[in-house]
């Protein structure tokens, strides 16, 4: 169970990605001043093809990551754990986002989806729906930028 719920979270990334959310227009912005939406995109983006260092700068120091009933207190955590797991998973599953929403308000923004996962993962057919919440904060400075302080995958 608990490996399928490590599914869920990887599946939740991969099918944002595949949804082509990072399609919208980027012309206006630095590589550093993405919206919250495009932050979560990247995060995504990164995750499902591999790039733990890009994946790492969109957390927080302190993120708090809630995924199958286990806890993760910071991204240095995360990646001496579970990071280089989820990014294997995701390279084999193929994503549908169902639906996507990220609310701003101020300095904080939440996303929310539902996604599809499907694929083959260590001879285990998959195939499921998961749910995602994350929580940005946006780090003010000299290029403003949305952190992710708070990952919540569930399927």
């Amino acid at each position: 169970m608990k490996t399928i719920t490590r599914f869920h979270l990887i599946i939740i990334t991969l099918l944002l990605s595949a949804c082509g959310l990072g399609t919208e227009n980027k012309s206006n912005q630095s590589s550093t001043q993405l919206s919250a939406k495009q932050t979560v995109v990247a995060f995504h983006h990164a995750l499902n093809t591999g790039q733990a260092s890009e994946v790492l700068k969109l957390l927080d120091e302190s993120v708090l990551i809630y995924e199958g009933g286990g806890v993760e207190r910071s991204a240095k955590e995360y990646a001496s754990h579970h990071l280089s797991a989820d990014i294997k998973f995701m390279s084999k599953m193929k994503v549908e986002i169902l639906e996507h929403q990220v609310n701003e308000s101020g300095k904080t923004a939440v996303s929310t989806s539902r996604s599809k996962l499907n694929g083959s993962y260590k001879d285990k057919t998959i195939d499921m729906e998961t749910m995602e919440t994350i929580v940005l904060r946006r780090k003010e400075g000299h290029n403003s930028t949305w952190l992710i302080t708070h990952i919540h995958w569930s399927n």
